[in-house]
Parts: C-alpha cells; structure tokens; sequence
C-alpha cells in the first residue's frame, strides 16, 4: 500500500467513495472532477487530500485543511471491502507523522453502533473527546441543516470554544464572523 497525494486521475474514485460514506448534510456538492479540481486550486494550499492506493485499487482518502495550530481532518473513508486491514490507521500516522500531530476532527455521537466504532478507532489511534464544547457542524450550503457533532483532538490542540476555531469555520463552511 502507498499513501500519496490525491491525483487527478483518482478523482472518479474519490468521488465515488465520498459520495457513499458520508450523508449529504456532512459532504461538500462537488458536481464532478473538474468542480473538484477547482475547489482544491481555490483553496490556494490549505486543502489537501491523499490516497491510499495499492497499485491501481484505490483504498480510501483523507482530505485536510492546514490552519494555525492543527491540522483539521474533513473527510476521511475507506472503501468499506477493504476496512479492517490497517489502512485508516496508516493514514491517520501518515498525516501525524508528516503534516502535524495537532489534529482537531468531528465525528457523530455515539449513538449508532457504526459511530461507536468509529469514537474507539480514532481513541487507539490517540485522540480524545473534547465533550467541554457543545459543536454543530454549520451546513455546507443553505439548504441544508446544521449537524450536531462530537470534536475529537489528538496532540496539543489549544480549544475553548467556536473562537478557537473560527479560521476553520470560516475557511471550510464559509461562517462570517463579522460584527
């Protein structure tokens, strides 16, 4: 397995992929590879996705945003024939390893035995709940709703609350904080 940056050519794929694993209030709208590849040009370095690929197979992807003081994981799935075989793991250290260990992610509450599974993954894998900040996810387009959502951190994320993150919401769901 190689974990590399996302190319154009696994475009379909990530598609594909993201399109299945998260519901529509948790996904961006890309409408096809080139809207992709237009968002990620405009977004002028702080969005990045990789890959894990073996060979031709794509496996899974990872896609973050870099901001001061952590790194923010948006999406993150891998192909549900191919989960149990280390993979997410191996991505999750890839980016701890070679982007940064300050990791701030959401996940849904445990209120689903898939959501549990996924809380116990990213607990082994080092990160904690951070139950102190009552978060919802703002919508990615006005005609969707908000999600009500859990923050995990992994490292040294410095969080008391939405100020904390406000470079992150305005960057990813275009939040104006402006008085």
């Amino acid at each position: 397995m190689e974990i590399s940056n996302l190319e154009v050519k696994n475009y379909p794929d990530f598609l594909t992929l993201y399109n299945q694993a998260f519901p529509p209030e948790q996904r961006r709208s890309y409408r096809d590879e080139q809207h992709l590849a237009r968002f990620i040009k405009e977004k002028g370095g702080k969005f990045h996705a990789i890959a894990a690929k073996d060979g031709d197979l794509f496996l899974g992807f990872l896609s973050y945003w870099t901001f001061q003081g952590y790194v923010y994981i948006e999406h993150f799935a891998v192909n549900i024939e191919h989960r149990g075989k280390n993979i997410g793991t191996t991505m999750l250290q890839h980016v701890i390893k070679t982007v940064s260990p300050n990791i701030l992610i959401e996940v849904e509450h445990p209120d689903t035995k898939e959501s549990e599974d996924r809380i116990r993954f990213y607990e082994r894998n080092g990160f904690r709940k951070r139950e102190e900040i009552d978060y919802t996810q703002p919508p990615y387009s006005p005609e969707l709703a908000p999600v009500s959502l859990l923050l995990m951190t992994h490292g040294d994320v410095k969080l008391c609350g939405k100020d904390d993150m406000k470079e992150m919401l305005q960057e990813v769901y275009n939040v104006n904080f402006a008085g």
